[in-house]
């Protein structure tokens, strides 16, 4: 297990700023997931990591040790990557053994990691298979057991599980929960899926334009965010986010009107955020007709849209309240669960947490 530290790590093509001066400290043992669109720096933070982009500027730690110039392969790390790259006319033993031969390690140890690796998927099936043979899953399984055999400091996986299906992606993600729990090594994961990143991350580090926006546990991101991107970016279904404005101690957009306990200064514009599951039908204080204009049934719950002024609201509701396509229903959004972020900057102004009072 190694420490990670990134002490203002830059990366830049020319004039073009790619990755921003980052500042982040990784524990032992941590699995920490980067999540963010595409372009937006994540995976060019994790190739500086593993050494295979140069860093322009900062210092890198891992362990203690300076690795910021060091080549890939004396940093003892192991990555994992989109493209499976395994060699077509190998078997599945000969390509987790092949890195092994390169570092001149004798047949008993090559053999000893290979049977623990093959033990830890469940391949040992597979050891005589060529890739033609396999499963997508299968040679995501090999990628995999290509990396463990190394025995690393820090697994880097970079998006990995994109060319799989969504079954296939759902088991995949609970071997890499599984395995991280079994070897309690440092694992940094790269993905543009929100929700991959919710669920195996023990730390999001949330990215936009090469700059980190968040870091936290998936439910402090969720519960917390920052700013009026992150709020956007995490969650599925995503957050309501409406503009408005502030106005006698209520906060105002197209026939909402909703008290708030804040200081923000009456006429500032803001977008109010409110997430899905924290809207509930009902006519009482401070509820408003809107027209259910689409209905997705998700099986465990019902997801629905309503309009009112030019107000559009999404609403997560159980499968045993009917919504009809055209009708009108009462809206109530939950006074304890709002989020007002600053129009102009998007920063966080204000949030009521669970005990009806405001923080930030």
């Amino acid at each position: 297990m190694a420490q990670i530290e990134l002490r203002r790590i830059e990366k830049r093509y020319g004039a073009v700023a790619v990755v921003q001066p980052m500042d982040l400290l990784i524990p032992d043992g941590e699995l920490t997931v980067f999540v963010g669109p595409s372009g937006c720096g994540k995976s060019t933070t994790l190739r500086m990591i593993a050494g295979l982009e140069d860093v322009s500027s900062g210092q890198m730690l891992i362990g203690g040790r300076d690795v910021t110039r060091l080549e890939p392969k004396d940093r003892n790390i192991a990555m994992v990557f989109q493209n499976y790259a395994l060699y077509p006319h190998k078997t599945v033993f000969e390509n987790l053994a092949f890195g092994l031969r390169l570092r001149n390690l004798d047949k008993a140890q090559i053999d000893r990691r290979v049977k623990w690796a093959a033990e830890m998927l469940g391949m040992e099936a597979l050891l005589e298979r060529k890739p033609r043979q396999l499963s997508g899953g299968q040679m995501q399984r090999v990628a995999l057991g290509r990396a463990l055999v190394r025995e690393p400091d820090v697994f880097l996986l970079d998006e990995p599980l994109s060319n799989l299906d969504a079954k296939l992606r759902l088991r995949m993600r609970d071997e890499i929960a599984r395995l991280h729990r079994e070897l309690k090594t440092n694992m940094i994961y790269v993905t543009h899926d929100q929700v991959e990143a919710m669920t195996l991350g023990d730390r999001i580090v949330v990215m936009k334009d090469g700059r980190i926006q968040q870091v936290g546990t998936p439910l402090e991101v969720y519960d917390r965010p920052v700013n009026r991107f992150v709020a956007g970016f995490i969650g599925a279904p995503e957050m309501n986010l409406v503009d408005a404005r502030i106005d006698g101690g209520s906060v105002v957009a197209n026939g909402l009107r909703l008290p708030v306990n804040s200081s923000i200064r009456d006429g500032t514009a803001v977008t109010l955020g409110v997430r899905p599951e924290h809207i509930t039908l009902g006519e009482a204080a401070h509820s408003l007709p809107m027209r259910a204009v689409q209905i997705e049934q998700m099986g465990a719950y019902t997801l629905a849209a309503f309009e009112h002024e030019g107000l559009r609201l999404r609403a997560m509701l159980g499968r045993d309240q009917q919504v009809v396509f055209g009708e009108t229903r009462h809206l109530q959004l939950d006074l304890q669960q709002l989020h007002l972020f600053d129009h102009a900057t998007g920063a966080c102004l204000s949030r009521t947490n669970p005990d009806g009072a405001s923080d930030v």
